[in-house]
């Protein structure tokens, strides 16, 4: 049962992803092997959906080490729970709260040991900065765990790169780039730990400097991506994108730095905005304003879409089939929701 749950879930979180993006494209997919222990490594960006983007999609059945406060909600901890996300506690959790870890830790550890795949946001954080920063040794520590248990245990690390056209957006486009396997047991001396965390974070970190935008110079970054966009390069496209970085030897001096900030608004979004005025304006005067981290932007309004979408397409159906009768009821609200489609495929 619980299975068929979580199948039908993953479902309606895929449908509610192609409708939410004006387009997401994914590379790499033959590279996730399907029968070994299997760490997923992403950078991360854009909070909850860079987690949603993998669970739908792909071979495996994944567990993800997810940021302990995002549990603090009763209904959203069920929700995650349900998605196989396990919490992961930071120093800004508490200095008490770090020794759970040690916990989730051994559950990761029985995890690989089981031959399941994991996914880690190795970043230990999240920004919207277009560069990979520097990563936490933490995921090493459960790998080296299942080596204690298993020393010959032959787990692959998978590296993949998030690329958001503009993460704040609605609608944004997004592609998914996966790297190519590395076995743990080729970096891993268990004589020389210091060394085989040393070793294993550099090759991660390179592998996701080719699968995701990487400006390393903060002082450069903001300039560069103005200046790519009016250029026109493609961000979803990260091969491109880095060799026009490195082809650039001094970016554009625009001033004091800034994050990207949304599009102006076009006819399209008006549309939109009128044609669901119920959702939106709700969104846009009670929840937007809450929001402090530009990071969590998309996320909630990604779930209060997911939430509030069916309940007002059920509402909208039962009052006109109350007026109209079910075919005109069936006509005008399955023209809504093509047109609504259309608005958001149309910016891709």
């Amino acid at each position: 049962m619980r299975k068929t749950g979580y199948l039908l879930l993953r479902l309606w979180i895929r449908i509610a992803l192609w409708c939410y993006f004006s387009k997401i494209s994914r590379s790499g997919l033959a590279h996730i092997p399907k029968d070994k222990p299997l760490l997923f490594l992403a950078n991360h960006q854009n909070a909850l959906l860079d987690a949603l983007l993998i669970a739908v999609r792909g071979p495996r059945k994944i567990y993800f080490l997810t940021r302990s406060d995002v549990f603090n909600n009763p209904l959203l901890k069920r929700f995650f729970e349900f998605l196989q996300m396990i919490p992961i506690y930071r120093m800004r959790d508490g200095i008490g709260s770090l020794q759970q870890n040690k916990t989730i830790f051994e559950y990761c550890s029985r995890l690989l040991q089981r031959g399941e795949a994991i996914l880690i946001f190795p970043e230990g954080n999240h920004s919207l900065k277009r560069k990979v920063r520097p990563l936490s040794k933490g995921f090493t520590r459960f790998l080296f765990a299942a080596l204690e248990k298993n020393p010959q245990l032959d787990i692959r690390l998978l590296p993949l790169g998030f690329n958001y056209d503009n993460a704040v957006n609605f609608p944004d486009k997004v592609s998914v780039w996966y790297g190519k396997d590395l076995r743990v047991l080729d970096y891993y001396d268990k004589e020389k730990e210091a060394t085989s965390v040393s070793r294993m974070k550099t090759a991660v970190f390179q592998e996701l400097t080719t699968l995701t935008t990487h400006i390393a110079d903060d002082e450069m970054h903001d300039g560069l991506v103005r200046h790519f966009k009016r250029g026109g390069l493609d961000f979803l496209d990260p091969v491109a994108i880095n060799r026009a970085v490195m082809e650039m030897p001094k970016a554009p001096q625009e001033g004091v730095m800034v994050l990207e900030s949304p599009s102006k608004r076009g006819i399209g979004e008006w549309a939109f905005n009128i044609l669901n005025f119920p959702i939106t304006l709700i969104w846009a005067f009670a929840i937007r304003p809450k929001i402090k981290e530009l990071e969590f932007v998309s996320t909630v309004r990604f779930m209060w879409f997911l939430l509030l979408f069916p309940l007002y397409y059920l509402m909208l159906a039962v009052l006109l089939i109350y007026y109209l009768g079910i075919s005109g009821a069936t006509i005008i609200v399955a023209g809504h929701f093509l047109f609504n489609i259309g608005l958001v495929k149309l910016r891709s």
